[in-house]
Parts: C-alpha cells; sequence; structure tokens
C-alpha cells in the first residue's frame, strides 16, 4: 500500500501522541486505535512522524523501569535477561515473516479480528489464577511468540504478552514487568526498521510539532504504566474487554 504523505497540524500531533501512549501500554492495540483515528479524523500522519512517537513510550518505559533495567545486568537477574533475549527471537521472526510478505492492507482489514481476540484474551484472562511464580523459559518463549502474533492490528501487545504470562501462573506484576521490559527491543527494532524507511522520504512536520507530539507520547506511556501497575495489584483487565467492544464495533463499520 503507498503511503501518503501529509504535513501535521500541532492539534493532530498532539492528539496522536495522546493515542500512542494510551495504546501502546493499556491492553487496547496502539495499531488498532491509530487506524481508527487516522479513518474517524482523516488524520494521516508522514513516516518520520511514527519513528519518532515510538521513541516516545521507548523513553517512557526505559525511565519507569530504569533500576530494573540496570539491574539485569548483575548477576542475580542475569536469568531474567537471557529470557527477555530468547523470548524476543520469535518476537522478530514472526514480525520480519509478516512484514516481508503480508501486505498492510491485508492486516488493516483484520483489525475487527485482532480487536476480538484481544477481548477475548482479556476475558479468559479475567479467570487466570494469581500465584506467586515468576517468569520461566517456556513462559517466556511462548510470550515471545504472542507478542510476535500481535503485530496484527487490533490484537494488543501488552494484553497479548501479560496475558500469556497469566496463563503460566505468573504472578500479575511480574507479568506486567517482563511484558513492559520485552517491549523495548521491539520498540527499538521497529524504530531502526521504519527509521531507515523514513530517511529516504523528506519530513513533511514542523520539528517543534513532532517533538510536542513525541513529549506527549511519552509522558501519557509513563501514565499508561502506571495505571496498568496499580489495576493490577486490585484487579485485572476486565474492564478493557468492555470497552473493546466500542472500537471493535467502530472497525467492523470502518473497514
Amino acid at each position: 500500500m503507498t503511503r501518503v504523505e501529509k504535513k501535521l497540524k500541532f492539534w493532530e500531533c498532539v492528539f496522536l501522541g495522546i493515542v500512542q501512549g494510551v495504546a501502546e501500554f493499556l491492553p487496547i492495540s496502539s495499531s488498532g486505535h491509530l487506524i481508527l483515528v487516522s479513518k474517524i479524523f482523516e488524520i494521516q500522519s508522514d513516516l518520520s512522524f511514527d519513528v519518532f512517537l515510538h521513541f516516545g513510550t521507548l523513553a517512557a518505559v526505559v525511565f519507569c523501569y530504569r533500576k530494573t533495567i540496570i539491574s539485569l545486568f548483575t548477576k542475580n537477574n542475569s536469568q531474567t535477561l537471557l529470557y527477555l533475549v530468547l523470548a524476543s527471537i520469535p518476537t522478530f521472526i514472526i514480525a520480519f515473516v509478516v512484514k516481508l510478505f503480508v501486505p498492510f492492507a491485508f492486516l488493516e482489514n483484520l483489525l475487527p479480528l485482532g480487536f476480538a481476540l484481544t477481548i477475548a484474551l482479556l476475558v479468559i484472562n479475567n479467570f487466570a489464577q494469581t500465584t506467586k511464580l515468576k517468569p520461566t523459559l517456556l513462559s517466556a518463549i511462548i510470550t515471545g511468540v504472542a507478542q510476535g502474533i500481535a503485530v496484527l492490528p487490533g490484537l494488543s501487545r501488552s494484553g497479548a504478552t501479560i496475558s500469556t504470562m497469566s496463563f503460566f501462573g505468573v504472578e500479575k506484576q511480574k507479568c506486567a514487568e517482563f511484558s513492559f521490559l520485552l517491549s523495548i527491543p521491539v520498540i527499538l527494532a521497529s524504530v531502526a526498521v521504519e527509521g531507515y524507511e523514513a530517511l529516504r522520504a523528506p519530513m513533511q512536520t514542523s520539528v517543534f510539532y513532532i517533538i510536542a507530539g513525541v513529549a506527549v507520547a511519552a509522558v501519557v506511556g509513563f501514565f499508561a504504566i502506571k495505571i496498568v501497575q496499580n489495576m493490577l495489584k486490585k484487579s485485572n483487565f476486565i474492564v478493557f474487554a468492555f470497552y473493546l467492544i466500542i472500537p471493535l464495533i467502530l472497525s467492523l463499520i470502518l473497514i
């Protein structure tokens, strides 16, 4: 599908930053919401802006888990680092195959399916038993597979990874921690791939507008992570399953 480059307005940059920051970490699918937003409000961002938005959400997760990230390189947490590396492998393989062989237009048509799958995952996760277990090699690799499958628009990356960990009986806070840490190499890889493509196209949007959008994505992403952490202490994600009925209906109408 040919991408139409467009100079974004200030409010569009801020609005997209909010959507990216909220939906990247809440289990509601950032890709799915950005597709809906672009159709409803007729907003088409340029590739360079998309790349920078990822920097914003990357900054949010790195800031929130900065102490944990540093501790990964100590002897006591080397196993967790290994699990993150191994979990990233199936994610990269699946994402690479999809990007190479599956047109985005085809994936976009599957948006309602992605939202429906996220709803199903969150409902099933509602019945997962809370334990004190930590991630294992098997749960980490399967979670990496789930993250790779979440390239499907509408299928939430955080929802898929946290739910998968929960199915293995991993403690809720550990599920969220592993999920968000696992997003770091994925976001970095996405920025690298899309950044290369963006360098070949002229940047349409004002630098000031881009900075504003990135800053908003980072700040909103920070609070979204905190919301997830607090919700997992008290309950789970069933409320998001009910919310996702709305974008599911919208996607059926618009796609």
